[in-house]
């Protein structure tokens, strides 16, 4: 495959300039597949992990990927440089439509030199190129029609040197600015959540004519992410459900990303669906969470803990920081340490085979018999019959909309006429205040 001809047609889609701040780099593709949306969402996350990208954002229709850091920018090595991924699927009839874009992060807009432009270039060229070939795998007959790449590099911009100090003292900056993240490590952040980062509110809705399913924010990221994993790996589901689960899931991610918003209004259809990933979210915030690694290879399994992870990695940086900050004397040093503790080496190494790939997936375990649980849907145990679902209940997910009952009958009642007043029965004037004088009209 190779770059379309610049002012040529396919060399910059309609769509994108929009979306792109001025002065980016930037360069993508569209595909057209007869493959499942599932079956390309699979094999492109394996994509990224080849490519050693780390995801950002992992939705059904999208996927965003960071690769690279700004200190590792300095290297000037393709893949150090600071570079976004972004992947949309959209179903296409039986197939789908992939969107590729790829965007630099570059500190600035300015001072980019023609070799930093080169070096994207090249960048570009080479994770477009893996793409096509996963997809032409999937697909042999679409991948030779597949039209040549766009890119939008500019005509490139002159380097600004700068001093030495000031170079030491934005890499202090950083090293401050971002000591927990740096000792944290990039991997292992946590994915941007969905509902609560587009919607904003506390509270995210489902609404039907008739009734209305509110859930709080959190709760409504982990039912995307649950229908997520349900239709990448459905089992043995029905059909018809999967397919249900895709659809709602596509048309809230589709509602959230045209702009932010806490509501949503579903089909009546779209109510035991609702419900269903309801529940099943519920029981994966109750229950322990473990991630199953198997060796492309040798099929080898491996369970491990993400937060045990997350405390080794924080432990290992720190005590690597802290044995290398007494040697550092110079900005390049300086940069070179952060750049190594950045680079955290594979994240898996199967210990049969040395394989570094696998393929991942969430587990938990039965709180009766302790039994693995892989499945995407959690009903009952087969070891031992222990349902899951009575760890949440009989949850009331819908409620029917507050009705107001109209006002009918005859109006207020006329205002009766008051009594006259008259002097109280048994009453006897003050003679003194029989002296004052009296207001016009006032009875004698």
């Amino acid at each position: 495959m190779s770059w379309a001809d610049a002012g040529g047609p396919g060399a910059l889609p309609p769509a994108v300039p929009a979306g792109l701040e001025p002065g980016r780099l930037a360069a993508g593709a569209e595909r057209r597949l007869g493959a499942p949306p599932s079956l390309a969402r699979q094999q492109l996350l394996r994509g990224l992990r080849e490519l050693a990208f780390t995801l950002s954002t992992e939705q059904l229709s999208l996927l965003e990927a960071v690769r690279g850091s700004r200190l590792g920018g300095v290297t000037l090595s393709p893949t150090q440089v600071p570079v976004l991924l972004r992947i949309t699927l959209e179903a296409d009839g039986p197939g789908v439509r992939v969107g590729v874009l790829l965007v630099d992060r570059w500190p600035g807009r300015l001072g980019r030199s023609w070799g930093v432009t080169s070096v994207y270039v090249s960048l570009f060229e080479s994770v477009l190129s893996t793409f096509d070939a996963v997809l032409a795998r999937l697909d042999p007959a679409a991948a030779t029609s597949f039209a040549p790449w766009w890119r939008q590099t500019g005509p490139g911009d002159v380097a600004v040197m700068q001093h030495a100090a000031g170079l030491a003292n934005r890499a202090q900056a950083v090293l401050s600015r971002h000591a927990g993240r740096l000792l944290d490590g990039d991997g292992q952040a946590p994915r941007r959540a969905v509902v609560t980062r587009a919607g904003g509110g506390a509270v995210f809705a489902f609404e039907t004519a008739d009734a209305v399913a509110e859930v709080p924010a959190e709760l409504a990221d982990g039912m995307l992410m649950v229908g997520t994993l349900i239709v990448s790996r459905p089992g043995g589901m029905p059909p018809k459900l999967v397919g249900q689960v895709q659809s709602l899931v596509f048309r809230v991610e589709e509602r959230l990303a045209a702009g932010g918003t806490d509501r949503i209004t579903v089909e009546p259809a779209d109510v035991p669906v609702v419900t269903f990933l309801h529940q099943q979210a519920r029981l994966r915030g109750l229950l322990p969470v473990r991630t199953l690694r198997t060796c492309t290879t040798c099929r080898l399994e491996k369970v491990t803990n993400p937060e045990l992870e997350r405390r080794q990695e924080r432990t290992r940086r720190t005590r690597e920081l802290a044995s290398g900050i007494s040697g550092l004397v110079t900005p390049y040093v300086l940069a070179g340490r952060l750049v190594q503790l950045q680079d955290r080496g594979p994240t898996f190494a199967c210990p049969r085979c040395q394989g570094m790939d696998a393929d991942e997936t969430v587990v938990t375990y039965c709180q009766r018999c302790g039994d693995r649980r892989a499945e995407t849907a959690l009903r009952t145990c087969p070891t031992c019959q222990f349902d899951f679902r009575a760890l949440v209940g009989g949850d009331q997910v819908w409620r029917p909309r507050a009705a107001v009952p109209a006002v009918s009958g005859p109006g207020p009642k006329p205002a009766e006429a008051l009594p006259p007043v008259g002097p109280t029965p048994g009453y006897r004037p003050d003679p003194e205040a029989e002296q004052w004088p009296r207001p016009p009209g006032f009875p004698s």
